[in-house]
């Protein structure tokens, strides 16, 4: 080292006062010091890596070091530390890589020197063989820390993989019970048949969000009187279709009860019976589970049309004017008990146009600015195509929804019914 003698006496005075260079002579500390190289590394430098030739016997005059091996560290040496000889002894590549934490400096001993003073120097041989042994045995703790480690992560892996099994299996078992839902709903709404038999001239948009829907069309004859229904039930999917397929076999069981229909007093039942049906546990359905509903009872003969809604209106265009029937402000299953829903009676003319729908459609974000369809501009498009074919009037507000969602998802199940009298 070309260094002055102050320097030297600087670095023998740190050395002397390093555990392992304890009872080490002074002119034996000042023949390595000599022999040896002062290195200055910066942060983060790495200084040897695994696997590289050993090529010194590094001493810590300032700063620290990590030593680790791939990503698990070792160990960290401050000022009068010492890392490198085991290479050394064993003659072998370096088994860890050492990195400067912060600007340090290190005295470099070449692997010659290093010998000479471990056969030399006794106190330096059997305080180096201490510390060796010292931190073989801390490797080894760690190494069979992370066997114990390994074997925990792979018991947590089996244990990992047989959940994924069972979400697997419960998957399967959800997708089997929307595919029988979806069966379920679909054998208890009417079919287009029936639909086309009785009301001739009609058209029906029915896209639900997922295999099943919250949404539901409901028909029944009673003598010479028509019942239509249109539906949103609370939520979609599988929850929304459950309370489709309860709010069903209600309508079914009331129609069956009544000798003349009427829309008001339906919705009252209906109300009253999907009230004790969702509130026998009242905690967890309170206020929660309901439908909004457009009843109509329409007689041909008479050409009069009764109607009845829970916050679901009917639009009627005639002439080039729209007329909205509006419905009462809650909905069935969340009102009061015995909640009294009122009818609203009309004459019809030839050709008129009825409009039943569901907030799916309005509610759908897109355009420009993406933003709700809206109610207006149904109204505008309706009033456009009132006076056309219901297949064509079908097509174009399929065109007009679908442009309007474009790429973005669809926000709810969709159901609009139109009927030309």
């Amino acid at each position: 080292m070309e260094t002055g003698d102050d320097k030297i006496k600087t670095i023998r005075n740190k050395l002397s006062e390093a555990p392992l260079f304890i009872g080490t002579q002074g002119y034996q500390l000042e023949t390595v010091i000599r022999a040896s190289m002062l290195v200055e590394y910066t942060d983060g430098q790495i200084i040897f890596e695994r696997g590289d030739r050993a090529n010194g016997f590094f001493i810590i005059l300032e700063g620290k070091v990590k030593i680790h091996a791939r990503q698990i560290k070792y160990i960290e040496l401050g000022p009068g530390k010492y890392f490198g000889e085991y290479a050394l002894i064993e003659k072998q590549p370096h088994s860890s890589t050492v990195t400067a934490i912060n600007h340090c400096k290190c005295l470099v001993m070449p692997p010659d020197i290093f010998n000479n003073l471990l056969q030399q120097s006794l106190p330096f041989s059997n305080r180096l063989l201490q510390t060796l042994i010292h931190r073989l045995r801390s490797k080894d703790k760690l190494e069979i820390s992370l066997t114990e480690k390994n074997a925990e992560i792979s018991e947590q892996n089996e244990k990992i993989s047989e959940q994924n099994q069972k979400i697997r299996e419960q998957n399967e078992r959800i997708h089997e019970s929307i595919e029988y839902a979806g069966m379920i709903q679909s054998t208890m709404l009417p079919s287009t048949k029936l639909l086309e038999m009785k009301l001739e001239n009609y058209f029906l948009i029915f896209h639900p969000r997922e295999k099943v829907s919250g949404d539901f069309y409901w028909f029944a004859q009673k003598e010479n009187k028509y019942c239509v229904a249109i539906s949103d039930c609370t939520g979609h999917g599988v929850p929304g279709s459950m309370i489709s397929i309860l709010g069903i076999s209600f309508l079914n069981e009331i129609i069956n009860q009544l000798d003349q229909p009427d829309p008001g007093e339906i919705l009252t039942l209906l109300n009253n019976k999907m009230q004790n049906a969702l509130n026998q546990n009242h905690e967890r359905y309170h206020s929660h589970d309901g439908m909004d509903i457009a009843f109509i009872v329409i007689d041909f003969d008479n050409m009069e049309l009764s109607f009845s809604g829970a916050q679901s209106p009917m639009y009627l265009v005639r002439n080039n004017e729209l007329s909205v029937f509006d419905p009462n402000k809650v909905n069935v299953g969340t009102a009061p008990n015995n909640y009294q829903f009122t009818t609203q009676d009309t004459l019809l003319d030839r050709d008129d146009m009825l409009y039943f729908f569901t907030d799916g459609l309005v509610d759908q974000l897109g355009g420009e600015e993406y933003k709700r369809y809206g109610t207006c501009q149904l109204k505008d498009l309706l009033m456009q195509i009132a006076d056309q074919d219901p297949q064509v009037q079908e097509q174009a507000i399929l065109d007009s929804f679908w442009e309007w969602k474009g790429e973005n998802k669809q926000t709810d199940d969709v159901t609009l019914l139109g009927i030309r009298v």
